[in-house]
């Protein structure tokens, strides 16, 4: 049988493993391909929530679009870096006034 994941985390380094202490599936890739197979297989588990190394995220604008209408899986980008891109916090400004109609912060 396989395994559900509900939330997975992909990053470029080991830093994302991180996220195994919380009991979240990880991912360590690199290739821009891997990740968008990756995102797809998770989308067809049914995985709801995918968090994503703001490296990758920058990398992969095709993957994005292809499901951002969808309602699942829900891809945040996450500084996994010093040096940040500020990607991350910028898309929850965003979803934060697409929901209440302003932004709040």
């Amino acid at each position: 049988m396989q395994e559900k994941i509900s939330i997975a985390a992909i990053g470029s380094n080991d830093t994302i493993l991180l996220f195994n202490a919380v009991g979240i599936k990880t991912f360590v890739l690199e290739d821009v391909n891997a990740v968008d197979k990756t995102i797809f297989e998770l989308m067809n588990q049914k995985c709801r929530i995918i968090y994503i190394s703001e490296d990758l995220y920058l990398k992969i604008p095709e993957t994005l679009e292809k499901y951002k209408s969808a309602v699942y899986p829900i891809i945040i980008p996450i500084p996994l870096k010093e040096d940040s891109e500020g990607v991350g916090l910028k898309k929850i400004r965003e979803n934060v006034e697409k929901a209440i109609g302003f932004d709040i912060f």
